[in-house]
């Protein structure tokens, strides 16, 4: 069973984030960059612990003005420390460089793969910011799949077939390979099951390995203007 550590992750999250001039302001438990939405905090749960390792995930919370949801990390190494910056090591490459390219045009921004683009859905026009893929395993990304624009083509194919009533969506989509035969999908529309999308991200060309692979992708959705 999960508990919460009693370990000041915010000061760790604060350094991570520190690192790209963002000016930020504590209101209630999240902070803000220039008092504006999209607020950001973290918490860390120890999940397993062995006899020389332990296994923390990290849970970062993005808060929208009519929304929020949350980003998880798993950091797994000899100390619970170690541990929790392996997890932020992880939301640093793949997630806080998209929310810097969607939300805070002030933060420094770095070359990682983070692309925008306008799509087309339901009469209206939105800017789509999509993260690069985060990927953990001990092969090359381009050895574990077929084709590695098939993911991200998959998700964008089922986003444009939805219909969307909110201002901002999160998407994110992870594949797992356990590395004992069986394989692991999730899928989430702001933290909520996207199972068409599961299905769809599981019958890719994934190779099955004996060893532990997952491929992790983001969309930020936001809504522009109508279509003229």
């Amino acid at each position: 069973m999960s508990k919460l550590l009693d370990i000041n992750i915010e000061k760790q999250l604060l350094e991570v984030l520190g690192q790209f001039d963002l000016k930020l302001e504590k209101i209630d438990e999240y902070y803000f960059v220039n008092g504006q939405f999209p607020g950001i905090t973290a918490q860390a749960f120890e999940m397993d612990r062995f006899e020389e390792s332990v296994v923390v995930q990290v849970d970062i919370h993005v808060l929208l003005p009519e929304q929020s949801f949350v980003e998880s990390f798993v950091g797994h190494a000899s100390t619970v420390e170690e541990a929790v910056a392996e997890a932020l090591e992880q939301f640093e490459v793949n997630v806080l460089h998209t929310l810097i390219m969607a939300f805070w045009d002030s933060g420094k921004k770095v070359d990682n793969g983070v692309g925008t683009d306008i799509w087309h859905i339901n009469g209206h026009r939105w800017q789509a910011v999509i993260s690069n893929y985060g990927y953990r395993g001990e092969f090359p990304f381009d050895e574990v799949i077929d084709d590695t624009d098939e993911m991200f083509a998959t998700t964008e194919k089922a986003i444009k077939s939805l219909s969307l009533d909110k201002d901002i969506y999160a998407f994110r989509t992870v594949y797992t390979n356990v590395g004992d035969g069986r394989a692991v999908v999730e899928a989430l529309i702001n933290n909520e099951p996207f199972t068409t999308l599961e299905d769809e991200v599981m019958n890719l060309s994934w190779k099955t390995i004996d060893s532990l692979y997952a491929v992790r992708n983001l969309v930020l959705l936001m809504k522009l203007t109508p279509e003229a």
